[in-house]
């Protein structure tokens, strides 16, 4: 009796020639590409230029400023971690996910018409928190829609999705800039809106699979057999937190440290920027497509890396060696960006929601606290100095990461 070929639905593929081909033929893959597309979209064609708004449209001051970023990073957190902690109790992640999604469309919606100050401030802590949970919310529903898959399909399924939302946050802002430059900031809250709006429509037909028998083959991703200690957990989340500090840091001074440390271009700093994201996404691409791939040293050698980034940019005197530095940081975005949510996911098995979502706060967290210690550093020491300090919290996150892998052992 011949034996059936098997169907690649149902087994895992043996080539990288196959891998991309059996991503796409994963049930709701075009549908969840699309939302993420259109949520990368809607965060990036607002999110720059959010700032701009508060301080020239609602008159804030830098210390209202300051006080509206804290009060809505601070809001999306714990709205965040509650709402992933509810969906991983829930057996359909869909309905939170729509709510978050439209807490979106009301946020921008409201946004495109509010000026006052208390309005804005509302708007900020309630519906703008609210539609930060998205992010997490669709990519853990992204990877239950893909659990019935084989092998390590869904973790690369997923880091293909991650792709494309750095994808969109290469065209987002300049289209941001555009709108903004053609009509105002109305049109660039109802376009963000209608982007929320349209990732919801593309949802609404998924519903998430039944997890598949796990094969008898080493998976491509290897995960821990039993859930990681508590300690173990604590460590990761101080790596990534501490990584997010260097990296928003980073992407702060950066534009400060070119136009007025190297006397360069706003031109230049778009084009540098640009190159980075540009970069980012054949790494990310590289990572789908690879037969073995070890997280847990790729983020070690990633945070690694990021030390010797910062440090280049610190000794650099010219556009030559940032060109250097930025085709550094896409592979350091690449790596912890695209396998970092594996990483939370994986050492959470059955939490796909509550892992998304405490990765995602690590980034939140960082950034709140970046903007105080880099804006401190920079005052006594200058904009320089700013990218030794980064260097220093790269170094702090490695070390904490092989001291979380440690103890998960």
């Amino acid at each position: 009796m011949s034996t059936p070929s098997p169907s690649p639905l149902h087994d895992p593929p043996t080539s990288i020639a196959a891998t991309l081909p059996a991503l796409l033929r994963l049930p709701h893959a075009l549908g969840l590409t699309l939302a993420v597309l259109l949520l990368g979209l809607a965060t990036s064609l607002a999110g720059p230029y959010m700032s701009l708004f508060a301080v020239e449209q609602v008159g804030m001051t830098p210390l209202q400023l300051g006080l509206f970023l804290t009060l809505n990073a601070l809001s999306a957190v714990g709205i965040s971690t509650l709402l992933g902690r509810w969906a991983d109790l829930r057996q359909d992640r869909k309905p939170l996910v729509l709510l978050t999604l439209a807490a979106g469309v009301l946020a921008y919606l409201a946004l495109s018409g509010v000026r006052s100050l208390a309005g804005v401030m509302l708007t900020g802590v309630l519906l703008l928190a609210v539609s930060a949970a998205a992010f997490p919310q669709v990519f853990a529903f992204a990877r239950s829609a893909f659990a019935s898959a084989p092998g390590d399909l869904p973790e690369k399924a997923v880091t293909l999705l991650r792709a494309v939302f750095s994808f969109a946050w290469v065209v987002g802002p300049g289209l941001g800039a555009a709108v903004l430059g053609l009509g105002s900031f109305q049109a660039v809250f109802l376009l963000a809106a209608g982007c929320y709006g349209l990732a919801a429509l593309a949802l609404l037909r998924i519903r998430p699979a039944a997890p598949a028998p796990q094969s008898v083959s080493t998976p491509v991703h290897e995960a821990p057999s039993a859930p990681p200690a508590p300690r173990s957990m604590a460590w990761a989340v101080v790596a990534f937190t501490l990584y997010g500090m260097a990296m928003h840091m980073g992407m702060v001074m950066f534009s400060l440290f070119v136009t007025q440390t190297l006397h360069g271009s706003e031109g230049q700093v778009g084009f540098l920027v640009g190159l980075c994201a540009l970069l980012e996404i054949p790494v990310m691409l590289a990572f789908v497509l690879a037969r073995r791939v070890n997280i847990e040293k790729l983020i070690g050698a990633g945070l690694l890396l990021f030390a010797v980034h910062f440090a280049l940019i610190y000794l650099a005197q010219d556009m030559t060696l940032l060109m250097v530095t930025q085709a550094l940081r896409a592979v350091v975005l690449a790596i912890m960006a695209g396998l970092g949510m594996t990483y939370f996911q994986q050492r959470m098995p059955g939490q796909f929601s509550a892992a998304t979502t405490l990765f995602s706060n690590t980034s939140v967290v960082g950034s709140m606290l970046s903007g105080i210690v880099a804006g401190g550093w920079a005052q006594l020491f200058g904009y320089r100095p700013v990218f030794l300090l980064c260097a220093a919290l790269s170094l702090l996150a490695w070390a904490s990461i092989l001291w979380a892998d440690r103890e998960a052992r």
